[in-house]
């Protein structure tokens, strides 16, 4: 009887540690595609600025990448810090062209793709 309760106990203690793996990993996989995501629609943003087209078409890139860079996150204080900085001109960003100052809204933005790249080198670095 003991023998049959230590083999379950393993086998349920290995269930569990797979699924932790699995889970692990997936969210690595999701961060990395967040990360990704989230700088196709500034590098668009910004080439919709450069050509001109629009403010509106600007705006939408930038709440979509707004959106899709929530769903970063990490444990590592360094990638956490990094993060925050490119939101926060992620939002400098979207906030001048809200209220009509083109020339701030593209520089927060280009330094807001910057640190987003630079948020995927580190972490590729760490993962």
């Amino acid at each position: 009887m003991k023998k049959i309760r230590i083999l379950l106990t393993t086998t349920v203690l290995s269930f569990i540690c797979a699924n932790a793996v699995a889970i692990g990993m997936r969210s690595t996989f999701d961060v990395k595609k967040s990360i990704d995501q989230t700088i196709v629609y500034l590098e668009k943003a910004v080439a919709a600025f450069d050509k001109n087209n629009g403010d509106k078409a600007v705006i939408n890139l930038l709440m979509e990448a707004k959106q899709v860079q929530k769903s970063i996150s990490s444990s590592d204080g360094q990638l956490s810090m990094i993060k925050s900085k490119a939101t926060h001109k992620l939002g400098q960003a979207r906030s001048s062209f809200n209220d009509g100052d083109v020339k701030a809204g593209g520089e927060a933005m280009k330094e807001a793709l910057a640190g987003f790249k630079h948020l995927k080198e580190k972490y590729n670095a760490v993962r």
